[in-house]
């Protein structure tokens, strides 16, 4: 395994001889067997572990192992904990993906606090089949069947070459334990399946599938390496690409603007070239993105984040998102640079106003109408673009609407007592 590690390290140019390598150490095989193998091939290494706060007890438990280890071999190590569910719910992403984001900001960290000019990771042979297996069963495109890369800028896998049943035997004859993750063992969990059942049988089948897989990762590393300049160099609009470059543009577009890759499936990205051949429209995006079309111009951006409800009070203008509102008596009391709709002051329950921008569920009945209609449909008619709508304020009473910014009064709330007046800051 040693000699396998040394020739995979000077394969992809990974790290100079004796170099100084921040290693992630989760405790499990893997990462141990990394640490080990690095230190024993002459490199100066280093440990950062995160306790990802999902699995109570057994989770202290690695944490304390890796210490436990690290103080044993002469290690510098260091460890953090965090909230990955708090922090997929703030972020709207999946856990395993916030996981992720968490752990790699963290590995980022660290190297920079110890001056460590690489960062290796655990990711094996085994890892790298799962994964192209993974990609596939949910329709990949090539990007997914290019497995994991051996290396991705400071960031090395020496062990990519490796299967784990080498891990294990690696760590048997040293007489070195290691931490077994529960959930790994729960075939719930479609990775753990592939690796539990589809793994097995793809070896009785080709007892060299996962190494054969590295291969034809590496095959198709390449292919995509000259499809994707082809598609930045390409002038054409999006609309009028080649099919062949269209999906790898908009797939560029999405990680630029800093979409989370990770939760991007085949789906959005026939989506989002859809929407390319449209005069307008939009498409919800993981990560609280979304791609908008106005005019013919394709962008990603992000979702305008919905602005509470608040309470306003007659006479006193107050911050709203983007904008600034109040309610007046008289029209002489608008500034001209205000937008205003009027409104029946002896309509209104004043105890009970508030303002909030537009809920799918919103309705409204304009005067000279028939009938209440979606508020989204009246923002269409009127060309509002769907980024501007979500920040747009709503006047309510209790849970009725009252004048909506860019639409107009409902026909319960008219008269000429009072305005609503708005304006962008």
């Amino acid at each position: 395994m040693k000699q396998l590690v040394r020739h995979t390290i000077r394969q992809y140019h990974m790290l100079p001889d004796g170099a100084r390598v921040l290693c992630g150490l989760s405790g499990g095989a893997d990462s141990v067997s990394l640490v080990l193998c690095l230190q024993e091939l002459g490199y100066q290494v280093c440990a950062c572990h995160l306790n990802h706060g999902m699995r109570g007890t057994q989770a202290d438990a690695d944490e304390a192992f890796c210490r436990d280890f690290c103080e044993k071999h002469n290690i510098p190590f260091v460890s953090e904990r965090c909230d990955v569910f708090a922090e997929a719910e703030k972020r709207k992403l999946s856990a395993e993906t916030a996981a992720r984001e968490m752990r790699y900001d963290f590995f980022a960290r660290c190297a920079e606090r110890m001056q460590m000019p690489y960062l290796a990771t655990a990711h094996t042979a085994d890892d790298n089949l799962e994964t192209m297996l993974f990609h596939l069963i949910r329709g990949t495109g090539s990007a997914g069947l290019a497995g994991i890369p051996p290396v991705r800028g400071s960031i090395v896998r020496p062990l990519i070459a490796v299967e784990r049943r080498q891990i294990e035997r690696f760590l048997i004859e040293r007489g070195q334990n290691w931490c077994t993750d529960a959930t790994n063992l729960d075939d719930s969990c479609t990775r753990n399946k592939i690796r539990h059942h589809v793994i097995p049988a793809l070896r009785d089948i080709e007892p060299c599938a996962a190494r054969h897989a590295l291969e034809a990762a590496q095959l198709v590393r390449q292919d995509n390496a000259y499809l994707d300049a082809q598609a930045r160099e390409e002038t054409l609009p999006l609309a009028r690409m080649p099919e062949a470059l269209k999906a790898r543009r908009v797939r560029s577009m999405l990680e630029q603007a800093g979409v989370p890759m990770g939760e991007i499936t085949r789906r959005h990205i026939r989506a989002v070239c859809t929407l390319a051949d449209k005069q307008s429209g939009t498409v919800s995006l993981p990560g609280q993105f979304r791609a908008v079309n106005r005019q013919g111009t394709l962008s990603v951006v992000p979702e305008t984040p919905k602005t509470a409800p608040v309470h306003i009070k007659p006479n006193q203008a107050m911050a709203f998102g983007a904008y600034t509102v109040s309610i007046v008596r008289k029209i002489s009391d608008i500034h001209s640079s205000f937008k205003y709709y009027p409104i029946a002051y002896d309509t209104i329950n004043m105890s009970n106003l508030t303002v909030r921008t537009w809920r799918s569920s919103d309705r409204m009945q304009l005067p000279g109408t028939r009938g209440a209609r979606s508020l989204k449909r009246l923002y269409a008619e009127r060309g509002i673009a769907p980024d501007e709508r979500d920040s747009l304020p709503v006047l309510c009473s209790g849970d009725s609407i009252v004048a909506a910014a860019g639409i107009g009064t409902d026909v319960r709330f008219c008269g000429q007592s009072g305005f609503f007046a708005v304006c962008k800051r």
